[in-house]
């Protein structure tokens, strides 16, 4: 797939009508060159004197604003021009953005995800108008991604919806960001471009967790404990065991905490794909550092991620050596959250593995006994952003807004009915099955490794969603998305990278011999007593 709708080799344009320049010209003067004409030179001064004279005039908020409207514009046109800059971009903000609202409060960063979701959406229509091949979409996950888009759409009119407004706003976050699944279908295209989003994941993930344990040493700074402390509930929650819960310059310790635990196992994966002792060491120790700040978040329900990640590579190794070990540990790790400790910390780490000496696993027990009935009899829910924060802003009169969903899976049937639910699970189970049946299809080792990863970082997302509504929160909702992409897509980049090797050999080339499929098939097909 060409990165750029135009013919970028040619130097001087051959276009048929004054569209055709335009576009050649706007890639020449803002790509190519960089904005380094003279046409940059007149964008850029005029842009600082009119940002000078509206932070003088107006103040700081609205000056911001005519900045990002300034830099919008060639940032959005690059968007539409070249879909893997745009996703790029998408990534970091999602990764970012939302840690600037308590920085500068009073500005919508929120909005630019709209805008570079709208900004790929258009591109890759643009870009299908002219190339009209959809065969990428075609796939079991993308037809159940495009009913979950269009059931919630419908959602609009559910009779028992309070609140119009709610829906308005939590479509946002439901199903416009469903479509970045068919944009990461449509780019992720090649191991080297797969690798970048992945080590862009782990690298800002990484600059997360070191900001989180300096938190959680140094203290927070003084506006983060302005916003901590302004919400005494807000205070309540984030201060359990004698310890603040840190966020770093994400949502909250639940994102961080869950953010970490995946983007540690994926680190630890992804150690096995690099041949250099070296490098596997500094993985191994970016990895124990995600999971120290996945422990100061104090999110429990994180701490079950590495256990499942730990559990995915077992049963896929099929070495009976590994199955031993991991025998061993879990008698080991079973014991070590029975032994009493005075450490505030352990104590935490150990009550995520009691459930039921939980107070809020009570709780939560109890909330979702309460709401069955309420599910049972609405198969299409109370309507989109009736419980939690819109709920209680667009409809605080509706019983719905006093409940606590304290759940992805609860929210989804109490939102979107057990129809929505159904749909949502079913996407689910096809992304698990379309991973693991890719995964014993592989031929490249590494790129095996990489679907593992994506294989247990799915399992850990769809665990942790039960207690906490984790897919849908921003970033982890875009790992998410390059796992449910990426298990769709490795095989056809592996099948390209078979082709290529057989290309240089006919063409006298030295290649490697294509690696082997590895003997977990054999294991998986002892379980069920069949024959190799």
């Amino acid at each position: 797939m060409s990165d750029f709708i135009i013919d970028t080799r040619k130097e001087t344009p051959e276009h048929k009508n004054k569209f055709e320049f335009l576009k050649w010209w706007i890639y020449k003067v803002t790509i190519r060159e960089k904005l380094q004409n003279p046409a940059g030179l007149i964008f850029f001064s005029f842009a600082a004197v009119f940002m000078g004279v509206v932070a003088g005039k107006l103040g700081l908020v609205p000056m911001v604003l005519v900045a990002g409207a300034a830099i919008g514009l060639p940032v959005g046109l690059g968007v539409v021009f070249n879909l893997k800059f745009g996703v790029i971009l998408l990534y970091v903000l999602l990764f970012t953005v939302l840690g600037l609202t308590r920085l500068i409060p009073g500005i919508p960063f929120g909005i630019s995800f709209d805008a570079i979701t709208v900004g790929l959406l258009f591109g890759l229509i643009v870009k299908q108008a002219t190339e009209r091949d959809w065969s990428f979409a075609r796939h079991p996950i993308g037809i159940i991604v495009l009913i979950w888009i269009l059931y919630n759409i419908a959602l609009v009119a559910n009779p028992w919806a309070a609140s119009r407004l709610a829906w308005v706003y939590t479509i946002r976050s439901i199903a416009a960001i469903m479509i970045l699944y068919f944009i990461l279908l449509y780019t992720i295209d090649s191991v080297d471009f797969l690798k970048l989003l992945i080590y862009l994941w782990l690298g800002m993930a990484f600059v997360g967790a070191l900001y989180g344990i300096y938190q959680d040493i140094f203290g927070l700074m003084a506006f983060e404990w302005a916003w901590l402390t302004a919400d005494p509930v807000r205070f309540r929650r984030y201060y359990q065991f004698g310890n603040v819960r840190v966020w770093s310059y994400f949502s909250g310790p639940m994102v961080f905490g869950v953010l970490m635990s995946l983007s540690a196992v994926a680190t630890a994966y992804m150690a096995g794909t690099v041949r250099s002792l070296g490098l596997k060491l500094v993985y191994i120790f970016a990895a124990f550092i995600m999971l120290y700040g996945m422990i100061v978040s104090g999110t429990r329900a994180a701490y079950v991620v590495p256990i499942i990640a730990i559990v995915t590579f077992v049963i896929f190794s099929g070495d009976k050596r590994i199955l031993v070990a991991s025998a061993i540990g879990g008698f080991l790790f079973m014991s070590f959250i029975n032994i009493p400790f005075s450490n505030d910390r352990i104590r935490q780490f150990q009550s995520a593995f009691k459930p039921g000496d939980d107070s809020s696993f009570e709780v939560r027990q109890q909330n979702q006994a309460f709401i069955k009935p309420f599910i049972r009899s609405h198969p299409i829910g109370g309507g989109l952003g009736s419980t939690g924060v819109w709920g209680q802003r667009f409809s605080p009169h509706s019983p719905l807004s006093q409940f606590p969903p304290d759940s992805g899976f609860v929210r989804t049937a109490v939102e979107a009915g057990w129809i929505g639910l159904l749909i949502f699970n079913t996407l689910l189970f096809f992304i698990a099955y379309e991973g693991i049946k890719n995964y014993f299809r592989i031929r490249d080792p590494d790129l095996q490794t990489i679907q593992l990863m994506f294989i247990a970082v799915l399992f850990g997302l769809i665990l942790t969603n039960y207690p906490q509504e984790t897919i849908g929160s921003p970033p982890i909702n875009a790992v998410f998305f390059l796992c449910a992409a990426g298990v769709t897509n490795i095989l056809k980049i592996d099948n390209k990278l078979a082709l290529d090797r057989q290309r240089r050999r006919d063409l006298g080339e030295e290649v490697e011999e294509e690696p082997h499929l590895i003997e977990q098939q054999s294991f998986l097909d002892s379980l069920f007593n069949k024959k190799k």
